[in-house]
């Protein structure tokens, strides 16, 4: 009788993380904000200290220990920190609701360390493991931006079309972000990303960052473009100029993003290690003077202008020159106006080493 309670109590304790693993993802813990506050202020060793005093008192069975373990890695003062606690999250706790994001927060990690067939690994179990994972999206672009740097365009694109279809409408700066990478990839993509496109394309001014509402995002695809546009014969037609009159429909029709949107935050990756835009477009016509352009650092972006307003008002009262970019959803929230690329990435250092995450972005002509 004895040997089969101790059995019974054995098997109860040995099932029970996998029990707690399943619940679902509960509510941010105040502590958590609490401390991310602290660490964005520049209390950074208070900030740590406090989610490792939630760590020690909170029992490795429960559903609070790996989200513990995952905000202390979102927090940690260096990459081998973070990297130990993700890894612990994949490893012990494969069923937690945070065990999809860690596995992308390995791969942004072996990333920014050069090994894109670590990333790979890290990005295809998403999928694999997660497939109802809210992280599906940003792991097909992160999936893409791997292969676009292994030249395997193919892949790429068929990765980043998926992330855009797995994209939520609410999701704006990652849907902007896919399509701004996606203008590497050839014709057929093209036309679905600009199927996608949340509004018509007017042939005079390309659709920029600071355009797209939430609104916007849901609209129907626009409707074709009337016949007339391609039935303009030219008499000395040579079949040179002839493919030259069909390309601007592709053209017009393309999305061209001007600079790439933020990822989920906090992130150790360095968002400057963003791809290129491929063909830099003709400058526009302005009467302003190229001294009010250049460089800024974003460091947020927000649906509502409020919540904009209220963060710019914090950094200004920390000595920074913030402002609101943007007249509709997303506005974004940018630090300083610098002439260079240098002076704004030489900026952002500084800026991160306050515990603050950005990248750099072309400032409005004002």
């Amino acid at each position: 009788m004895f040997r089969s309670m101790v059995l019974s109590g054995a098997l109860l304790c040995a099932a029970a993380p996998i029990v707690i693993a399943q619940a679902p993802a509960r509510p941010t813990d105040p502590v958590f904000v609490r401390a991310q506050a602290l660490v964005s202020d520049g209390n950074g060793a208070a900030g740590r200290a406090l989610i490792d005093s939630v760590i020690k008192a909170t029992p490795p069975m429960a559903p609070l220990y790996p989200q513990a373990l995952f905000w202390r890695a979102s927090l940690a003062a260096s990459a081998a920190d973070a990297e130990s606690d993700y890894r612990h999250i994949v490893v012990d706790y494969p069923l937690a609701p945070q065990a999809a994001d860690a596995l992308l927060r390995l791969a942004q990690l072996e990333l920014a360390r050069g090994d894109r067939d670590g990333a790979l690994a890290h990005l295809q179990r998403v999928p694999r493991d997660y497939p109802r994972s809210k992280s599906l999206a940003r792991a097909s672009y992160w999936t893409a931006r791997v292969l676009f740097e292994k030249n395997d365009i193919p892949g790429a694109c068929a990765a980043n079309a998926s992330a855009l279809s797995q994209a939520d409408t609410t999701e704006i700066e990652l849907r902007n972000q896919i399509q701004y990478q996606g203008q590497r990839c050839p014709s057929a993509p093209a036309v679905a990303e600009a199927a996608a496109a949340p509004a018509p394309v007017s042939s005079a001014t390309p659709p920029t960052l600071s355009s797209p509402s939430v609104k916007e995002a849901t609209a129907s695809p626009p409707a074709p473009a009337p016949p007339p546009v391609e039935a303009a014969p030219v008499k000395s037609s040579s079949p040179v100029h002839k493919d030259s009159a069909e390309r601007p429909k592709q053209t017009v029709e393309r999305p061209k993003p001007p600079a790439e949107a933020n990822d989920a935050k906090p992130s150790i990756v360095d968002p400057a290690k963003a791809p290129k835009a491929a063909p830099e477009k003709p400058a526009p016509k302005s009467t302003s003077s190229p001294s009010t352009s250049g460089y800024s650092v974003q460091v947020a972006a927000y649906n509502r202008k409020a919540e904009a307003d209220k963060l710019v008002s914090t950094l200004k009262t920390r000595g920074y020159a913030a402002r609101v970019d943007g007249s509709v959803a997303p506005f974004r929230v940018r630090i300083g106006r610098y002439a260079t690329a240098k002076d704004a990435e030489d900026a952002l250092k500084r800026i991160k080493a306050k515990h603050m995450e950005g990248f750099v972005v072309r400032a409005p002509e004002r």
